[in-house]
């Protein structure tokens, strides 16, 4: 998988984790239940708090990470911090929309 074929946006790598997780390593099958069950934490965490609760080592989630193709976790973290940002995006939608339904 080239940089450019690299999921960017959660529901793509959630699939991807999905039809990897079969294959994986014991530990690094550990990493993939815990980041689909802990987006958030994957998204905030440091390396360190992430590997102490998915009790790993942190260099097991680098490794997790370069099995999915990213060159490290900070890239990987960045697709799960966009998850967030694409929620807030939605909420401030919705807003919007509640802003012109109520003044017709």
């Amino acid at each position: 998988m080239t940089q450019a074929d690299l999921p960017r946006d959660f529901a793509t790598l959630r699939s991807l984790i999905i039809e990897r997780g079969g294959d994986l390593p014991k530990r690094l099958k550990e990493v993939a239940t815990y980041a689909l069950e802990n987006p958030d934490e994957m998204a905030f965490g440091t390396v360190a708090s992430i590997a102490q609760e998915a009790d790993v080592q942190p260099s097991t989630l680098v490794r997790f990470s370069q099995s999915l193709g990213y060159q490290g976790f900070s890239e990987l973290q960045d697709v799960f911090r966009s998850r967030l940002r694409e929620r807030v995006l939605n909420y401030e939608e919705r807003i919007e929309q509640l802003k012109e339904h109520t003044r017709a």
